[in-house]
């Protein structure tokens, strides 16, 4: 066994034609060394390494770079890499990085898990740094505040919250809250709200450090058939058409991911967009169209008369496309004071009856790995954007 401070890889067996070792804990940058250990065994060409997953709670960036360096070292000796037991997460990672290309048990060769572009051995990440201002703003008295709000009953509460933000940050701040469906220009504010797909934008156009993220608030999609449809697979819905709510929506973006990862290709598929969920469950149900993609928390809300015509054929279980405050970069002098202020509300009675008018639990930082695939979620799939 071999250990560091937070992984540890245990060999299951070995001989001269298998090698099991068992990898558990997290693979980040400090795991270098103990990776450096399988690269340095010597494996008899064509053999065969099972690497299991079972108790990897997480790999970040720096980690998966880490372990492609002794994936590409075996491929070079032709020794054949299995993998068992990975999580969803790690699952998507490594299919949207491009590492599953060194796995025989899960082979590149289907296009509806092929990465989007690349044929580089580099997997390619996009990290969303801290920036720091150019140049101080004119009025930095006043910061423009944009919400985009979940429902109705929030609506109080922001304003509250807003009324906390300028205490603590002794500015001035405008607030204005969006309605659902309605577009508006968010860059122009010095801190957005945004939901995961307004959140990509702002990160990948505009530069916005995502600053915190609601505890325990993530969207995840339902896919959904009429209930008098022939049973069968969501891989035999070959050229199905699908109604959901937006194509400027993290719900379409997480739908065709689910149908290339359960084996349908997404881009053989045809979408129809009503503007919200009910009129595509409706649109569903009229017989208009195949496949729903519908807000999994939405789905399970429904009334069970609502729901009987339905069956649910697949959800996703990704847990990290969130909605997140994010703060422009001619701010960022603000970061670390904001992130200070949102994590500490929850040991405050009074800051957490703020949370409580929110709906939330609390705030925490966003992981840079779950930033990392949103934004690459966000690349591959996201056809058509509207300016943010």
């Amino acid at each position: 066994m071999v250990q560091a401070p937070n992984l540890t890889i245990a060999t299951v067996h070995s001989d001269d034609t298998l090698h099991e070792f068992k990898l558990s804990g997290q693979i980040d940058v400090t795991a270098a060394p103990v990776i450096d250990t399988l690269a340095s065994r010597k494996l008899a060409a064509a053999s065969r390494v099972i690497l299991d997953f079972a108790d990897i709670d997480r790999i970040n960036s720096m980690g998966l770079a880490q372990l492609m360096r002794v994936l590409e070292q075996w491929r070079g000796q032709a020794i054949r890499i299995e993998v068992r037991n990975l999580n969803r997460v790690v699952s998507m990672l490594f299919k949207m990085t491009g590492l599953n290309r060194y796995f025989s048990d899960t082979p590149e060769a289907s296009d509806a898990v092929k990465p989007a572009a690349s044929n580089d051995n580099a997997a390619k990440l996009r990290s969303v740094k801290r920036i720091r201002p150019v140049a101080e703003p004119v009025n930095s008295n006043r910061l423009d505040f944009s919400v985009s709000l979940q429902n109705s009953q929030q609506l109080a509460g922001w304003y509250v919250f807003n009324t906390f933000l300028q205490r603590h940050l002794e500015k001035a701040i405008h607030l204005d809250v969006k309605q659902p469906g309605i577009n508006q220009p968010l860059h122009q504010n010095a801190l957005v709200f945004a939901k995961p797909f307004d959140a990509c934008i702002l990160m990948a156009k505009h530069q916005f450090i995502p600053i915190a993220k609601p505890l325990d608030e993530t969207d995840e999609v339902s896919i959904v058939v009429r209930n008098d449809m022939p049973p069968k697979s969501i891989a035999e819905f070959l050229a199905a058409s699908v109604v959901t709510a937006s194509a400027t929506d993290f719900i379409y973006v997480l739908g065709q991911f689910l149908c290339d990862e359960c084996g349908l290709a997404s881009t053989g598929l045809s979408y129809t967009f009503t503007g919200n969920d009910i009129k595509a469950l409706q649109t569903l149900l009229k017989g208009q169209a195949d496949l729903l993609f519908m807000t999994k928390r939405n789905y399970h809300q429904l009334s069970r008369l609502s729901r009987e015509g339905t069956r649910l054929l697949e959800e996703s279980e990704t847990a990290m496309a969130y909605p997140m405050l994010l703060l422009s970069p001619s701010y960022a002098s603000l970061q670390n004071t904001l992130a200070d202020t949102l994590l500490a509300m929850q040991d405050d009675d009074k800051s957490r009856q703020i949370l409580g008018d929110l709906g939330l639990a609390g705030w925490c930082l966003p992981e840079q790995t779950e930033l990392d695939m949103l934004l690459m979620l966000y690349n591959r799939y996201a056809k058509a954007s509207v300016a943010v």
